[in-house]
C-alpha cells in the first residue's frame, strides 16, 4: 500500500519527465520508421510507418556493413585497453605520489584538453606518413590510444581523494607501487574504470573524421566511415536502406549500454561523489 501511495504521488511528476522525454526519442522512432520503406514508400509518407515493412533494406544494409565490425572491435577494443591501462597508471602515479614536476605534468595534461582536436589533424596525419602506417589499422589505433587527457584527469580527480591512510598501511606492510595500483587503485576504480570505457567506446564508435583520413582501404573501414559511404558514395537515393544502416551501426552501441548500464551509472555517481 505505501508504495501505491509513492507511485500515485509521483505519477505527475513521471508524466511531465515522459513528456519531456518524447523529443529525445523522437528521432528514433523517424529513424525505425524510414528504415522499413521503400523509395516509393517514403516520397508517399516519409515519417509516418508504412506498410508492408521493408526488411529487404536491412538485408543490403548488412551486406554493405557487416566487415565493418570486425575493424571497429579490434581498433577500439585496443584503443581504449590502451587508454585505461596507461590514463590509470598516469593519474595513480600523479595523484598518489610526490615528484619533482608532478604539478607541471598534470597541468599540462589539462593544457592538451584545451587544443582543438583538428588543430593536431595534420601533423598527426604527417606522422602517420612518416611512419608509415597509412592504410592500416595502427594509424587509427594509436592516435587514438594517445588520447588520454580526459580519462587521465577524471582517474586522477578520484585516486587523489581516497584515503591517505589506506596507502599508507599498505607502504608500512611493504606494497610497492604496482601492488598498491593493482590490488588497491583498480579494484576501487572499477566503476569510473567501466563509465570511462563506455563514454570511449561511443566517442570512438562515431569518430569520423581521422579514419576518413588514414583509411581508404574498403577492408579497413570503420562503422562511421563506411555508413557515410553507403549514404553518398553509391549515387543512388534510398532513404530507407541508409537509415536501416543507421539502425545497423546503433545496435552494438545501445546493447553495450544495457548490458553495463548499472556498473555506467554506478561509475557516473561515483565520480560526481569523488569530484
Amino acid at each position: 500500500m505505501p508504495k501505491l501511495k509513492i507511485f500515485n504521488r509521483d505519477l505527475p511528476l513521471h508524466l511531465v519527465l515522459l513528456l519531456i522525454a518524447l523529443p529525445t526519442f523522437f528521432p528514433v522512432f523517424v529513424m525505425l520508421s524510414i528504415s522499413g520503406k521503400d523509395f516509393f514508400q517514403y516520397g508517399q509518407q516519409p515519417l509516418l510507418p508504412t506498410l508492408p515493412f521493408n526488411f529487404a533494406n536491412y538485408e543490403v544494409a548488412w551486406s554493405f556493413m557487416s566487415s565493418t565490425y570486425l575493424n571497429n572491435t579490434i581498433i577500439i577494443g585496443v584503443g581504449v585497453a590502451a587508454i585505461l591501462l596507461f590514463a590509470s597508471l598516469t593519474a595513480f602515479s600523479l595523484a598518489r605520489f610526490s615528484f619533482p614536476g608532478r604539478k607541471v605534468l598534470f597541468y599540462f595534461v589539462l593544457a592538451v584538453l584545451a587544443i582543438p582536436s583538428t588543430v593536431i589533424l595534420v601533423p598527426l596525419f604527417m606522422l602517420i606518413v612518416d611512419f608509415g602506417l597509412l592504410n592500416t589499422r595502427w594509424a587509427v589505433i594509436l592516435p587514438y590510444a594517445a588520447s588520454q587527457s580526459f580519462a587521465i584527469l577524471v582517474f586522477y580527480t578520484f585516486f587523489y581523494t581516497l584515503s591517505k591512510e589506506l596507502f599508507e598501511s599498505a607502504q608500512i606492510d611493504g606494497a610497492g607501487f604496482f601492488q598498491m595500483y593493482i590490488h588497491l587503485g583498480l579494484p576501487l576504480a572499477r566503476p569510473i574504470m567501466s563509465a570511462i570505457g563506455v563514454f570511449l567506446i561511443w566517442l570512438l564508435w562515431n569518430d569520423y573524421i581521422w579514419p576518413s583520413l588514414v583509411l581508404s582501404d574498403p577492408e579497413l573501414q570503420t562503422v562511421a566511415l563506411k555508413l557515410v559511404v553507403f549514404y553518398l558514395g553509391r549515387g543512388i537515393p534510398e532513404p530507407g536502406q541508409g537509415m536501416a544502416a543507421s539502425v545497423i551501426s546503433s545496435i552494438p552501441l545501445v546493447l553495450l549500454f544495457l548490458v553495463s548500464m548499472r556498473t555506467f551509472i554506478a561509475g557516473l555517481t561515483a565520480g560526481a561523489i569523488k569530484g
